[in-house]
C-alpha cells in the first residue's frame, strides 16, 4: 500500500504531507535524506518519474518546477499503478498551480496548498462509495436528490438498474468525494444488487416504513447484505414518516433486528420530500464516513 506523500520543496520544506499508513514517519528525517540526494534529482525531466528502494519501502519521486513530490509505498507495490496515481497527482498538482510556480510569483506561503488534500485523498484512496438499496418506492431517488439539494419531483418515476451521481463532500466537512449509488428497487432488477455493491463503504437500506416493507428488507439483509457484505457499514432510513399508520424508527430498528445483523441496524426517521431534512441526512452521512475513516 502506498504509505505516505509529501511535496516539499528542493530544499526540503515540506508543503503538503499525506500519510496513509499505520506507521509513524519522522518528517524531518524524511526532508533531509531528499534535501541530501536532491542534486541527484536536477539529472531527470519535469515529466519523469525515478523510484529507489530501503530494505523496507520503494520512494517514488517527480519534480514540477522547485517543487518535489515523493510517494513512499510497500516493496511490492505495483510499479504501473503507483505512477499511474503519480501522474495523476502530477496533473492535478500542474492544472492548480502550475502557472503560479512558473511565473515565480509564489511567495512560500504553504497555506495555499491546503485545498490540494482531497485531490490527493481522492487519488490515492479513492472516492467514498455510498450505496442507496430498498424496495421499489420507498423514495431512494428522492432521497438522493434531498441529499445533492436537487428539486425533488413528487412523481414517481423507477430508476432503471442504476443512476450513479458524484457528490463533492465539502457539504458534510469531508476531504473526500462521495460517489451515490442509486439502485433499481424492482425486482426484475434485484439479481445485479450483489455484484452493484462491490466496493461499498457505506450502505443505505431505505424502507416506507411500512410493517410489510420492513419485514421484506429482512430478506436483503439476509440474502444480500449479511450474505456478501457483512461488514459493509450498513444504515437504515425509515423514509416517509409523514404518513398515517407508518412504524416509529425504533419499531422498524427492532424489526429489523430480528435479522441478527451484528452489529444492528441504526435506523432514522426521514421525510425525504421535506428540505428540513437536508441537515438531517448529511449529519447522518458524516457521523458514517467519519466512522469508516478512523
Amino acid at each position: 500500500m502506498i504509505q505516505y506523500i509529501n511535496i516539499l520543496t528542493r530544499t526540503g520544506k515540506s508543503l503538503l504531507f499525506r500519510n496513509y499508513g499505520s506507521s509513524d514517519v519522522d518528517r524531518d528525517l524524511l526532508a533531509g535524506f531528499l534535501s541530501a540526494f536532491s542534486g541527484f534529482m536536477k539529472e531527470i525531466s519535469q515529466s519523469d518519474i525515478k523510484s529507489t528502494a530501503t530494505d523496507e519501502f520503494k520512494y517514488y519521486y517527480t519534480i514540477i518546477e522547485e517543487i518535489i513530490i515523493v510517494v513512499c509505498t510497500d516493496l511490492v507495490d505495483d510499479d504501473a499503478v503507483v505512477n499511474s496515481k503519480i501522474t495523476t497527482i502530477r496533473a492535478k498538482f500542474i492544472e492548480m498551480y502550475g502557472e503560479l510556480l512558473a511565473s515565480g510569483d509564489w511567495t512560500g506561503n504553504r497555506a495555499i496548498f491546503t485545498n490540494f488534500e482531497r485531490e490527493i485523498d481522492d487519488t490515492i484512496l479513492g472516492s467514498i462509495k455510498v450505496s442507496i438499496i430498498g424496495i421499489g418506492g420507498v423514495g431512494k431517488t428522492t432521497l438522493l436528490h434531498l441529499i445533492c439539494g436537487k428539486e425533488i419531483d413528487l412523481e414517481y418515476i423507477p430508476t432503471i438498474n442504476v443512476d450513479i451521481t458524484s457528490y463533492n463532500g465539502e457539504e458534510l466537512d469531508i476531504h473526500r468525494s462521495i460517489v451515490l449509488w442509486d439502485f433499481a428497487g424492482q425486482s426484475n432488477y434485484r439479481s445485479l444488487w450483489r455484484s452493484l455493491l462491490d466496493s461499498t463503504d457505506i450502505a443505505l437500506l431505505v424502507l416506507d416504513s411500512s410493517f410489510k416493507n420492513v419485514n421484506q428488507c429482512k430478506e436483503i439483509i439476509h440474502d444480500i447484505l449479511d450474505r456478501y457484505y457483512k461488514d459493509t457499514l450498513v444504515i437504515g432510513i425509515a423514509n416517509k414518516q409523514d404518513l398515517p399508520n407508518r412504524l416509529t424508527p425504533i419499531f422498524c430498528e427492532k424489526i429489523l433486528s430480528e435479522a441478527e445483523r451484528n452489529p444492528p441496524i441504526k435506523v432514522h426517521g426521514m421525510i425525504a420530500i421535506n428540505s428540513v431534512y437536508r441537515e438531517k441526512i448529511h449529519a447522518i452521512l458524516r457521523e458514517a464516513i467519519n466512522k469508516i475513516l478512523k
